[in-house]
């Protein structure tokens, strides 16, 4: 079975946040091999979901015999727009781990298609594709320490939050709204942040956008929590089914 993430905190138990620059031009290279054909599945979901909601890639890391998959939710799309940075994390067993240090960006169409023929085939071998993106989110690293626990969430009220935000964006927004006017509305819904004020006067410490990623991610569960972490003007979720790292908007 595929397995409860490895928690990305200060113990470094997964390894996952001490990412190296992502790989170059060129990757590829010998089969990485999943624990199981569960693992094969739940590794396509999470890429499916992620296509949907950003299709920016997703970077595969191998730390010791841990596979971490990362995506990319939301991010800024230049200088001014308050979106946040949030990035979807999940880990996963492999058999063995000698491929420690693989480090790169693939295209998420390409993965899915390995992917599936993993699938039909009953393979758990993992070939990478031959060639690696660039993609600036993947150099955007969140801190390996300093997290400190700011509270638990219920699933059910992140899933609402998720939602309300989903239809904000879609009645605020035209049939045929320009790039400024999905940027505007994008960063006022997403990067609204919610929680209580901080004790320096900060209205909240928790982007939507946050939420909407552990929604589309699929990470929530009915009646389940999630626990909530800060570390500077990072937020960090984490539950059962995966992680959520979220920046808050810089503030010009």
């Amino acid at each position: 079975m595929s397995p409860t993430p490895a928690q990305p905190s200060d113990s470094g138990s997964s390894g996952a946040e001490s990412a190296a620059e992502p790989a170059g031009e060129s990757a590829g290279g010998p089969a990485i091999t999943l624990e199981d054909q569960d693992a094969v599945a739940d590794v396509e979901r999470y890429c499916t979901r992620a296509k949907v909601m950003s299709d920016t890639g997703v970077r595969l890391q191998v730390v010791g015999s841990v596979l971490a998959a990362w995506v990319s939710v939301l991010q800024p799309r230049g200088l001014g727009d308050q979106v946040p940075v949030v990035l979807g994390l999940r880990t996963f067993r492999l058999v063995e781990g000698r491929h420690d240090g693989f480090d790169a960006v693939f295209a998420l169409s390409s993965v899915l298609e390995r992917l599936a023929r993993m699938t039909s085939t009953g393979s758990t071998a993992f070939t990478p594709p031959p060639v690696a993106e660039q993609a600036a989110w993947a150099a955007v690293t969140p801190p390996r320490t300093g997290w400190t626990p700011a509270a638990t969430v219920s699933d059910d009220e992140l899933q609402q939050i998720a939602r309300d935000g989903i239809r904000e964006l879609a009645d605020a927004l035209p049939a045929d709204p320009g790039a400024s006017m999905v940027a505007q509305a994008r960063a006022a819904v997403w990067g609204r942040l919610l929680g209580a004020s901080s004790p320096d006067g900060e209205d909240g410490f928790l982007p939507a956008g946050a939420a909407f990623a552990a929604h589309g991610l699929g990470f929530l569960t009915r009646e389940g929590t999630t626990s909530v972490h800060t570390s500077g003007p990072w937020v960090r979720l984490t539950g059962p089914a995966g992680f959520v790292l979220c920046r808050r908007p810089m503030q010009l």
